[in-house]
């Protein structure tokens, strides 16, 4: 999925930036919690944010990860007084950040602005429905073939004999993504490392048969194009 400020026009680019504020977040640290007000839209100039949802004290699920030049706090900004989500800092983080009233003037000062936002907000959302489809649809291992897949398209390197995730996720990572136990995750991972159709080198996971993760979530019925976690 393309980048919020990438799809935006120099000049409308500036506008948001004239009006921006900077902030840094270290690694592991909120961006915002769920519940705080929302009165901030962020913007990623460097490094990369987790937005998620906490089900329990000890269960969370990964809504989508954004890298820089993204932005989040979309989900909650203009649609109550409090984010419904908590975004966290992956690695040392930089963004800019616009405070609501002020964002709601751009927008409808700027239908250009405005119709890019609505497009990014559109495609997020497609995705994310699509996701919660592989969660609930195909139980725990669609869960874990979605992440595989997702992860493929962010991070993949193809290779002659599939394709490697050039991004380190351990089984507490993914079990952290999908809201589902650590030893579910590992059990799934096992299996399939027995059938031979995922490895794991260097702390890589090595993809080997891409179609069989495919065919469990029947992608090829499927008109997504934004799979990504």
């Amino acid at each position: 999925m393309k980048p919020f400020l990438t799809r935006l026009q120099p000049h409308d680019y500036d506008l948001l930036m004239i009006n921006a504020k900077e902030a840094s977040f270290e690694e592991g640290s909120y961006v915002f919690k769920e519940g705080q007000p929302s009165d901030r839209l962020f913007f990623i100039s460097k490094g990369s944010v987790r937005v998620f949802k906490e089900l329990d004290p000890d269960k969370e699920i990964t809504v989508f990860i954004r890298g820089e030049l993204d932005s989040i706090g979309e989900i909650g900004i203009f649609s109550g007084e409090t984010y419904s989500n908590s975004a966290q800092a992956m690695m040392d983080t930089d963004v800019f950040y616009i405070e609501k009233e002020n964002m709601e003037r751009i927008i409808i000062d700027n239908g250009r602005i405005g119709l890019e936002f609505t497009k990014w907000i559109a495609e997020s959302l497609e995705a994310s429905k699509a996701k919660l489809r592989d969660y609930l649809a195909f139980g725990s291992e669609g869960a874990v073939a979605s992440f595989f897949i997702r992860a493929a398209n962010m991070y993949g390197k193809d290779m002659p004999d599939g394709i490697v995730i050039k991004q380190v996720f351990a089984v507490q990572d993914i079990a952290r993504h999908l809201g589902i136990s650590r030893e579910t995750v590992s059990r799934i991972i096992s299996k399939w490392r027995r059938k031979g159709v995922l490895d794991k080198s260097y702390r890589y996971y090595h993809i080997r048969d891409v179609q069989f993760f495919r065919d469990i979530l029947s992608c090829d019925n499927c008109g997504v194009q934004n799979c990504v976690i």
